[in-house]
């Protein structure tokens, strides 16, 4: 599969990057900057962390954790350098940017948009927007918190993107244009087995890529391998919290990040792992070292408070393992199995085979997302896929962590159904969204 990308990009994508770019300029600092280390936040880093992300696109929450303000100058913390959002945190600044009293208005943005595409739909007007509105997010906060340094952020696509890899390129490079310093996130969709390969294309082209959605060690693996994204992710909290288990996400994310670095230092690649969707502070602690922490605000800042730790005590743990620590509960075990839950953290070396065999093969080159998947299924693997039915979606839908009893949590791998759960989830918020903005744009036309 080989896209040109000078044959994609239309006067639409050059109308939208213009739209986003007339946010520049409104957030910069009105104060000098000086920066300031955290000793807890500087633990990390000794222990091995090169970033240190928050999960938030919120000015007051990052505002709190980031700024401190004197009378004549700025004072922001050093360590701190990025942040990402998802649909649910977008969903939280939703309606600042429908809600803005300037001259550039919800209503200019559509007759642009109707100007450079006439026949664009209701639709496609509000998932354009969606782009759009994380386009001005990533300039905005570039500007308030990247200064004199590099800030990275990362912006998810609309969750109706993944199905076309054309138009995931296309709003990929709207917001890639926009902010060289941002991370295009492209999630992991079981039902969708090209997502690799749009983030393979999108990192050949430049375009940086955060690999999302993943919730195991073979998923960081075969990411890394058939795509070399420049973050890949592991969703700890809803881990542990779904399988009653306190250390079942660091013991799954540390795993992963023991495979991910021995394969950066034989195969020379670039993917850095992230620690996500904490749901405590002692994570930082029990995981130290791992290369980038992105962070809820409330458990950033639960940690910089805390005075059970001192940033003394705080030790790489990448040799850590908490495997005799997991308390597994037997009825957990007695429902779905231990093989299910250990898909979760080992990786077998027939996988990494198959995938390194795979990468360097002719045929991956010009594979579609079929190809991908029967690949997968000839090797053994083909647990790692999964299109769910109309009927299944609504299950899954319901809620973001696994029904024990449901018979879906036997039919489905176990990281491959929290990936499919998350992406339900990111729907939800997305469709809420998508209907609260229809409302708008129809009283604007």
């Amino acid at each position: 599969m080989k896209i040109n990308f000078n044959d994609l990009i239309t006067p639409l994508e050059q109308t939208v990057l213009e739209i986003i770019g007339k946010g520049r300029g409104k957030n910069r600092p009105q104060k000098e900057v000086h920066y300031q280390s955290h000793p807890l936040l500087q633990a990390l880093k000794k222990a091995a962390t090169i970033h240190i992300y928050v999960d938030s696109a919120d000015f007051q929450e990052l505002d709190d954790l980031i700024v401190t303000e004197e009378k004549d100058r700025l004072i922001y913390n050093e360590e701190i350098d990025g942040n990402t959002t998802n649909q649910p945190l977008v969903a939280k600044v939703f309606n600042r940017y429908f809600d803005a009293k300037t001259e550039d208005k919800i209503a200019d943005w559509i007759r642009h948009l109707k100007e450079s595409a006439p026949s664009l739909s209701l639709q496609d007007i509000v998932t354009i927007l969606y782009t759009i509105i994380n386009g001005r997010i990533g300039i905005e906060t570039t500007e308030r918190y990247g200064c004199g340094r590099g800030w990275e952020i990362s912006l998810e696509l609309h969750t109706e993107l993944a199905a076309s890899l054309e138009n995931s390129f296309k709003a990929a490079w709207c917001l890639s244009q926009s902010n060289p310093r941002a991370f295009v996130k492209v999630p992991f969709t079981p039902h969708y087995p090209h997502c690799f390969l749009i983030a393979r294309e999108l990192e050949k082209a430049g375009i940086a890529v955060n690999f999302t959605a993943t919730f195991s060690a073979r998923q960081v693996v075969a990411a890394s391998l058939l795509a070399n994204p420049h973050r890949s992710n592991v969703f700890i909290g809803r881990l542990s919290q779904g399988l009653q288990s306190d250390l079942l996400g660091e013991h799954v994310v540390l795993e992963a990040q023991r495979q991910l670095s021995r394969l950066r230092k034989k195969h020379g690649l670039k993917t850095l792992n992230i620690v996500a969707s904490m749901r405590r502070w002692q994570t930082f602690a029990l995981t130290a070292g791992c290369d980038v922490y992105t962070s809820p605000y409330r458990v950033l800042k639960d940690f910089l408070v805390q005075k059970e730790m001192p940033a003394e005590e705080i030790t790489s743990k990448l040799e850590q393992t908490y495997m005799d620590q997991l308390h597994l509960k037997d009825e957990l075990i007695s429902k779905i199995g231990e093989k299910q839950i250990y898909r979760l953290f080992v990786v077998e070396p027939e996988f990494i085979e198959f995938l390194i065999t795979l990468r360097n093969s002719a045929e991956f080159e010009n594979m579609d997302g079929e190809g991908l998947q029967k690949s997968f299924e000839k090797a053994g693997f083909g647990d790692f896929f999964y299109a769910p039915t109309a009927q299944e979606w609504t299950e899954l839908k319901k809620g973001k962590l696994p029904d024990l009893n449901s018979q879906l949590t036997k039919k489905i791998s176990m990281d491959t159904l929290f990936s499919l759960l998350a992406i339900g989830d990111f729907s939800n918020f997305q469709n809420k969204m998508d209907t609260e903005a229809i409302k708008k744009v129809e009283k604007s036309l």
